[in-house]
């Protein structure tokens, strides 16, 4: 650029155009250098961004299309390229163009008009800049992580889809992993949300850090730019894992991650700890289709969560959702008690001669967070399986009897409370002594709890039961054995254990008005227990024409949604404080009040 031109853009004078272009440029300064040819121009531009060139198109050494060219292949097609010559033939501003130029300007130079189209070029550059950073941001708020910066779900879903359709062209394997944080939730809750956010950005860096040192290669141009983690949300993060020699290489990978994730973090003044859960699939071995294949890395993650907290796990065809469903019960369960998701229930149970309320069946319930009401049938067996039945069983013991006692002391009448014992417990050896002191601790006389042991017991004719159930007897403790009829047990084994009452099955009670064998074998375990002086209790009443054959058949007690459903304990209360107003009522009157 010769002095001359130097001249009029640097001029002091308002009419100059660093003044005009002061404006365009949101009063930014404006200066401009000299190169003396070609090659110092190639390197000045290599130290220091531009906003504008010009160049003559002779110049010492390179010509100025040459420069012109090599300019271009560095900036970009954005940056404003003029060529400044004495040329004004179609061959020569052809050839500018062709060489990448933006604008043409032909000797003798009008300074005044080189300040003019500079500042409109200038104030053109600015505004495709913007445009386009506008138009990066809006992409950036489509489809990457405001937080943290990662590919978004709507971006991964893309990048998941480019993925497979390599691996249908050129049958490229590759792993999904599927990242959820542990005890992140507790984290959030605990120190705040602003903490949480910080952890999610510092995991998030953890990752791609260990991909980056790793060396492996992720998937998806986006993946590349942020090494390879998406976050989809919450503390769910994804990796896509090309080019893999082995499944061994994605669970290596996996290990990495976790270590690296694991290590403490200082935030806002607290150290914090945190782990991550990792699932696997790998295609095609897992699933060729993206909906198959977020399935199962997420549930291998969730197997991997239940298992063992802050470890990694291959997607497998056993994992079902039942078998799932399993492990999260079995693992939600142990916290249970401490999270004061346990309740109990009371069904009353009625002396079908009088109507009269003589107990209250204790029931245990669960109610999850995010699982709602788990049924008994699915959770008391994996409670068995896994021990977990002792800290249940106990807890369910004593809160029956506490409930117990509480009625006692407001004046209500003495009701007996029936509580369901594991057969586990009841061989457990020191379990008449954990009876003897939650009696003691609740202050709740022996004669008001009975135990209701299963059938089963009976049938195994366990020695160590036998022995626990005469040193429960012993200490005035009632015995109860529960779905009788349906197992394998007689009268004869029966007659052999000191048993209070006996539970007819709700399914013989459901059909005695209907079959007559049904019938006829209600009766004949009605009568044969009378006969031993065992009392009788009929599960499930459901129906009045059952509750009449019943009364009929001169069964001693009876319970069932007829009668009443299951209560929680102020109901129960309520209902016990009725009773007890109606004493002086007819049975007829007390079952029609009961039954409405």
């Amino acid at each position: 650029m010769s002095g001359e031109m130097k001249r009029i853009l640097v001029a002091d004078d308002d009419r100059s155009a660093l003044a005009l272009m002061r404006a365009a440029l949101r009063g930014a300064g404006f200066s401009v250098t000299l190169a003396s040819d070609g090659d110092q121009a190639l390197a000045l531009f290599g130290t220091e961004p531009f906003d504008l060139v010009m160049l003559d198109i002779d110049m010492p050494g390179r010509t100025g299309l040459e420069v012109c060219e090599l300019l271009r292949r560095q900036a970009g097609d954005l940056l404003p390229i003029v060529m400044v010559t004495g040329m004004d033939d179609v061959e020569s501003v052809d050839a500018a163009y062709r060489a990448g130029a933006t604008d043409f300007i032909s000797k003798p130079i009008s300074w005044a008009l080189i300040a003019h189209r500079v500042r409109y070029m200038l104030r053109g550059y600015q505004l495709t800049l913007d445009l386009q950073a506008a138009r990066e941001s809006n992409r950036r708020l489509a489809y990457f992580d405001n937080l943290t910066g990662a590919p978004n779900r709507t971006y991964f879903q893309s990048m998941l889809e480019e993925a497979l359709a390599r691996h249908r062209s050129a049958r490229q394997p590759f792993a999904l992993l599927c990242i959820d944080l542990d005890n992140f939730k507790r984290i959030n809750d605990t120190l705040g949300h602003g903490v949480g956010d910080e952890l999610l950005k510092l995991v998030t860096e953890r990752l791609r850090s260990e991909l980056r040192s790793s060396g492996t290669r992720p998937g998806g141009n986006a993946a590349e730019d942020h090494y390879g983690v998406s976050r989809l949300g919450g503390d769910e993060f994804m990796v896509l894992l090309q080019d893999l020699d082995c499944p061994d290489d994605a669970g290596a990978v996996a290990e990495r991650l976790i270590a690296a994730v694991s290590q403490p973090m200082r935030l806002a003044r607290h150290e914090v700890l945190v782990t991550p859960s990792i699932g696997i699939a790998m295609c095609p071995r897992d699933g060729d289709d993206a909906q198959t294949l977020l399935r199962n890395s997420d549930l291998a993650m969730y197997f991997a969560k239940r298992r063992e907290p802050g470890s990694a796990a291959f997607f497998q065809p056993d994992m079902s959702a039942g078998a799932l469903k399993r492990l999260t019960i079995e693992g939600e369960l142990r916290g249970a008690i401490e999270r004061n998701e346990l309740s109990v229930e009371y069904q009353p149970q009625y002396r079908l001669g009088s109507a009269q309320i003589v107990g209250m069946e204790a029931l245990l319930r669960w109610k999850h967070a995010s699982l709602g009401m788990v049924p008994p049938a699915e959770f008391i067996p994996i409670a068995e399986q896994t021990g977990l039945i002792f800290a249940l069983g106990e807890w369910v013991l004593r809160t029956a009897c506490c409930q117990i006692h509480s009625w006692l002391k407001e004046g209500l009448p003495p009701v007996r409370v029936a509580v369901n014992v594991s057969g586990m417990q009841l061989i457990q050896a020191e379990f008449p002594a954990i009876v003897a002191r939650v009696l003691t601790e609740t202050q709740l006389q022996p004669g008001l709890l009975e135990l209701e042991i299963t059938e089963t017991v009976i049938v195994q004719d366990d020695v160590r039961a036998i022995r626990a159930i005469k040193e429960l007897q012993a200490l005035g403790v009632e015995i109860a054995i529960d779905d009788f009829g349906t197992g394998q047990s007689s009268f004869a084994r029966l007659s052999r254990f000191p048993i209070n009452r006996l539970k007819i099955d709700r399914a013989f009670v459901r059909r005695a008005h209907m079959s007559s064998a049904d019938n006829a074998i209600t009766a004949a375990m009605i009568s044969v227990a009378k006969t031993l002086n065992i009392e009788v209790v009929a599960e499930g009443i459901e129906e009045m024409e059952q509750l009449i054959l019943l009364q009929e058949r001169s069964c001693d007690l009876g319970q069932g949604y007829l009668l009443s459903r299951p209560l929680d304990p102020a109901a129960a209360r309520q209902l016990l404080h009725r009773a007890a107003r109606e004493q002086d009522s007819s049975t007829s009157q007390r079952l029609r009040r009961l039954i409405a």
